[in-house]
């Protein structure tokens, strides 16, 4: 299924990596196109050094692997700087918004073009994903 899927121009994510029944033998065997490092490493990658090397050796293992690495769960700023150094491709989380009934997302992004267009005055110069 997952072949046929690809062959329509579907991409593949494996999300919640590194919980469950989630393994390295799925990105050995799966055409995957992004890996999604579950929020719970995420939690306290700045004062868990064990959850900062996961994240590291994951976003590498993403890079060797030629997939993207999406990270889950960023609550904090000091989070996101983080996952910015360490190499994630892509940050999502609360961080940047929670979530919301489709009617509400094209007031919520022309919002958001509007305050990052203003002059940013030591404002976080950007909500997407690193």
């Amino acid at each position: 299924s997952i072949s046929a899927l690809k062959a329509i121009g579907c991409g593949i994510s494996l999300d919640d990596f590194g919980t469950g029944y989630s393994s390295l033998s799925h990105v050995h065997r799966l055409p995957l196109d992004k890996l999604k490092v579950d929020r719970s490493f995420v939690h306290d990658v700045n004062a868990n050094p064990i959850s900062h090397k996961i994240i590291k050796s994951l976003t590498g293992l993403c890079a060797d692997m030629e997939i993207s690495c999406v990270v889950e769960g960023v609550e904090t700023k000091e989070q996101l700087d983080s996952l910015r150094r360490l190499g994630a491709d892509y940050i999502q989380g609360y961080y940047f918004a929670e979530p919301m009934p489709a009617d509400a997302v094209l007031g919520f992004l022309t919002r958001e073009r509007q305050r990052l267009a203003e002059p940013s005055e030591g404002k976080l110069a950007g909500a997407g994903a690193a």
